[in-house]
């Protein structure tokens, strides 16, 4: 980067469903990057919008050639869709920012100065006062924190949102990431040193187009699958640990029977509880059997080199 002049300015916009926000967003953010970047691009992903998101983006790139269209053959999911856009990016910082305007393009100035100070990733952290999601998804957004804490090693002080900044080296790593299932987190805390990754604190507000969010509880919960699954064993490790714990029961339980048995009376317990142990143990294997086939599903995509999206169409 030329330290003489300001550093260039990469947008990672994932589109969906937002054709009605989309000139807002590019008017507010056009306006902030003029004032604090000379060289400056916006990449739009349009995660397959059933709406009119992808001619938007099209009008828009054609007012302004600064702005990158690239449209994918079906949706993938945000994970997906910013990680397209990355490959693109070509300038000094990259920014990844959503395009319902939770967040403030008003906050960019705030990434880059943490960037200019040697900062190597900058997150966006929202307090829990400001935050405007629904119920589930702040409650999603705890379990996020934690099981990241736990997986990636995650410090406890730095908060995580989709509204980040990195340098370009930064975004380069992360888009050599060739597996099916990215979780852009975990991938970042891998990639860097934590020492190297701070926070800035942003302003958070509803939607202002009125809609519902489009990151729905089903997504939420393939977004944390992915940083369970594909960057931990966590649930293997868990059901390892519940075995041990039935098996333990299932031993007293049969100490138990025979001090009945022998000390006490010689009646046996009844086939209702038989049937219920049964059916218990049963449920349990059968639980085992699906985490284990979870696994092998994805590492069979893993090996088969499954897309990690599809571009249908792009404007450059």
């Amino acid at each position: 980067m030329n330290t003489t002049t300001s550093p260039s300015l990469t947008v990672v916009v994932p589109v969906y469903q937002s054709a009605d926000s989309l000139p807002s967003f590019y008017e507010r953010c056009s306006k902030q990057l003029n004032t604090v970047a000379d060289d400056w691009e916006i990449i739009l992903v349009d995660d397959a919008s059933t709406d009119s998101s992808w001619e938007v983006s099209c009008k828009l790139r054609a007012q302004d050639p600064r702005i990158k269209c690239i449209r994918l053959s079906h949706n993938h999911g945000q994970q997906h869709a910013t990680l397209c856009g990355l490959g693109y990016a070509s300038k000094d910082y990259v920014l990844t920012l959503d395009d319902d305007l939770q967040c403030y393009p008003e906050d960019i100035p705030l990434f880059i100065d943490k960037l200019n100070h040697g900062s190597q990733v900058v997150i966006g952290k929202i307090s829990k006062a400001r935050k405007q999601h629904y119920w589930w998804r702040n409650f999603g957004s705890r379990v996020n924190h934690y099981l990241a804490g736990h997986i990636i090693g995650k410090p406890k002080s730095i908060g995580l949102s989709s509204y980040r900044a990195m340098t370009l080296d930064v975004a380069k790593k992360l888009v050599s990431y060739k597996g099916a299932h990215p979780h852009i987190a975990a991938m970042l805390f891998k990639s860097v040193p934590h020492s190297l990754i701070n926070n800035v604190a942003i302003r958070h507000t509803s939607r202002n187009d009125g809609k519902p969010t489009s990151y729905s509880l089903p997504k939420l919960i393939k977004t944390l699958s992915y940083l369970i699954i594909n960057h931990s064993y966590l649930p293997l490790r868990l059901m390892i640990g519940w075995g041990i714990t039935i098996s333990l029961f299932s031993m007293a339980y049969a100490i138990w029977i025979i001090v009945r048995v022998f000390f006490v009376d010689s009646s046996m317990p009844g086939w209702a509880s038989l049937a219920v142990l049964v059916s218990f143990l049963s449920g349990n294997i059968l639980l085992a059997l699906g985490i284990l086939g979870e696994y092998l599903g994805r590492l069979v995509e893993e090996a088969s080199n499954i897309q990690q999206f599809s571009v249908f169409d792009e404007r450059m």
